[in-house]
């Protein structure tokens, strides 16, 4: 190993000239700080050369060591066994009987998650193939045989660390095609029987009776059999702004006081990827919309619906809305499948999942999911980026509420939008949130590359209809908000939703000089 030690005390006298009596050692860092240890603490100094670019450098402290692909025998170490990785490349394996070096090869792809190196013991001829399982902030898992090895970038977080758990399959995907073709993902909702899924094989095609009644814009929704509860719900006019950002957005999907959280990030995605499909299915006359749908076997159907919202007993809109309340496109849609189920009941409104709110409108109910603590790291961005390039109406939730992900944190039990990340982003993806609220962030979650977030995410990915592709937008990227002027209802969840995850509040974590305040005033300037 290209190393060089120097005792402590030697380095002290040859180049600090310090007295004798000096007792420790203070190094002043580029940044100011100091960090300083006694003197009576040090063993011995080494002055070592980094690992090059691409490959695994610096220290790391043993956590933890875990059997049997992660099911077997769990031991807790104190973080005094240590790897040290240099140039050369060479890694020394320091254990309190002694240390041990190896010369190590790397593959095409470098010391990157998801890859292998091997290493051969100095005076041995022996390769030991090491597979980088997850490397990440201050985590390094290395799985060897059937035992996996997890370290730290500090001894005191080893001695700390929680055991966190990673997939027990041995085989790390590179590859999407290979991922997706996996036994990875799972709730394959496909079906022989109608295009629109298997959660529709039992239910009929619409008769005349049904086009007729469902073509009539009078025949409204039927609200107690979707809620016994919405008995004092009323249908009033309201005026309808189709598209406020002239073209639909996923700002135009703001849920309030129906717990349909799945089809509004449903209908999210349709803005994100598909915004002008949305315009083609939708037609205007007068105060009456036209929505064209498909019946439970796949089969084109007219929905038309006309500007009465169900609104509380004091008028107050309980659909999904704009921003600023505006009633639009979305709140259209969520009455237009609102009155479809009336009809064919297949599922009420309320805590309709997504891969039953998507196919009415798309015809097309195939899905697969992916469960929590299945995807290693890396593997999150080859399914974000398949379902996305290829235009999967891309639904996520979380099992673990409170986690912090940029401004947001995480709810259980409720659905979000995923997005690519914003251009330059240090964070994963983005989830969003239907509340849509925080103003400039409009409910955005960042997702960070941390275990403890990415092992809580499951996703719901839903095939388009064959009529969509015209229409998926170009250079899909990050969700860029539009500019408005934010009122309290785009800043805050209503209060139904908070009562409805038994929260007191849901407030943004603002970094420093990024307020929403702000974030109006330069929409009003616009």
């Amino acid at each position: 190993m290209r190393t060089k030690r120097i005792l402590g005390a030697g380095l002290l006298l040859a180049l600090c000239s310090v007295s004798v009596a000096q007792t420790r050692l203070d190094i002043t860092l580029k940044d100011r700080s100091i960090i300083s240890c006694p003197l009576d603490d040090i063993n011995y100094m080494e002055i070592v050369e980094g690992a090059a670019t691409g490959e695994l450098d610096g220290v790391w402290y043993l956590g933890w060591k875990v059997g049997n692909n992660g099911s077997g025998t769990k031991t807790h170490y104190d973080g005094t066994e240590v790897l040290v990785f240099t140039s050369g490349p060479q890694m020394k394996w320091i254990k309190s009987n002694g240390e041990t070096v190896y010369n190590l090869t790397y593959g095409e792809a470098g010391g990157k998650e998801g890859y292998s190196f091997t290493a051969v013991k100095e005076g041995s001829t022996t390769k030991i193939t090491y597979q980088i399982v997850a490397i990440e902030g201050d985590l390094l898992l290395l799985k060897q045989g059937t035992n996996r090895y997890y370290f730290y970038k500090s001894k005191d977080a080893a001695t700390l660390a929680d055991f966190v758990t990673y997939p027990t399959r041995s085989v790390i995907y590179t590859d999407a095609d290979k991922l997706w073709a996996s036994t990875v993902k799972g709730g394959d909702s496909s079906s022989k029987i109608t295009p629109m899924g298997k959660h529709f094989e039992n239910y009929n095609s619409a008769s005349d009776e049904d086009r007729e009644w469902l073509a009539n814009p009078n025949n409204q929704p039927d609200l107690t059999w979707h809620e016994p509860g919405w008995s004092n719900k009323t249908w009033m006019a309201k005026t309808v702004n189709l598209y406020p950002f002239g073209s639909p957005k996923p700002a135009d999907v703001n849920q309030h006081a129906i717990g349909d959280c799945c089809m509004c990030a449903v209908f999210a995605s349709f803005a994100y990827i598909y915004p002008e499909w949305i315009k083609s299915i939708i037609e205007k006359n007068g105060n009456n919309y036209t929505v064209h749908m498909f019946d439970p076997k796949g089969n084109p159907v007219d929905v038309v619906v006309d500007n009465k919202i169900m609104c509380s007993s004091g008028g107050g809109i309980d659909q999904v809305t704009g921003k600023n309340g505006v009633v639009n496109w979305a709140t259209i849609m969520e009455k237009a499948l609102m009155k479809w189920e009336t009809r064919f009941k297949c599922n009420r409104i309320g805590g309709i999942g997504t891969e039953h709110a998507a196919p009415p409108f798309t015809g097309n109910g195939s899905s697969y999911s992916f469960s929590p603590d299945r995807l290693y790291n890396n593997e999150f961005d080859l399914v974000v980026d398949y379902a996305l390039s290829n235009g999967l109406i891309s639904v996520g939730g979380f099992n673990v509420g409170g986690l912090i992900c940029g401004e947001l944190e995480t709810i259980t039990g409720h659905a979000f939008t995923v997005m690519y990340p914003d251009e330059g982003a240090d964070y994963k993806f983005v989830m969003r949130n239907p509340w849509g609220n925080g103003g400039n962030i409009d409910g955005k979650l960042k997702i960070p590359a941390r275990r403890e977030v990415l092992k809580t995410i499951d996703f719901r990915l839903v095939f388009p209809g064959a009529q969509m592709a015209e229409y998926k937008k170009e250079n899909l990227g990050g969700y860029d908000v539009p500019k408005f002027v934010p009122m309290y209802m785009d800043l805050h969840p209503s209060e139904e939703m908070l009562r409805m995850y038994n929260l007191k509040s849901y407030e943004p974590h603002w970094p420093e000089a990024e307020e929403p305040s702000a974030f109006a005033e330069e929409a009003e300037e616009e």
